[in-house]
């Protein structure tokens, strides 16, 4: 048999706790009329589906290792880069998706180097080209040279 338990100490107590519940539940039933409300509405429906084919489709795993792969990678830049570019000619294309390919890599190097050793490659580089660009004056003012056993 079971035991009656006094749950209120009084009645009044009983009613601010019937008036707490029947307020929740007004709430409740407020916050379900507004969701059917927006069903009703054509875009919230088609939101409503495509996020749920993309939660199915990112718990596939086909689907999440090749997107692993294109937001990682650089693949996906370089075809973004060459496809990106508008009419560009073909090799500017290659050139850009081969520039793609390299960048990240690039890019981790150099956060690994500091100004100071980034300034002065870029000295070191800029000296290399100026010497190859006076050398090449020079070989173009002294004329064209003769090569002796060509004329044998």
């Amino acid at each position: 048999m079971m035991t009656k338990t006094d749950r209120f100490e009084s009645f009044a107590a009983f009613q601010a706790e019937k008036l707490r519940l029947t307020a929740k539940r007004d709430l409740h039933l407020e916050r379900i009329e507004q969701h059917w409300e927006a069903l009703k509405h054509k875009e919230v429906r088609k939101d409503l589906a495509n996020n749920a084919v993309h939660d199915l489709l990112g718990l596939w795993k086909p689907t999440r290792l090749l997107s692993s792969l294109l937001s990682h990678g650089s693949i996906a830049t370089s075809v973004g880069l060459a496809f990106g570019s508008g009419k560009a000619s073909l090799p500017k294309r290659a050139g850009l998706f081969a520039l793609g390919l390299v960048a990240p890599k690039l890019l981790k190097r150099l956060n690994n180097l500091s100004m100071e050793d980034i300034v002065q490659e870029l000295g070191v580089s800029v000296n290399h080209v100026r010497d190859h660009i006076r050398s090449r004056r020079e070989a173009r003012a002294a004329g064209p040279e003769v090569d002796v056993n060509e004329n044998d």
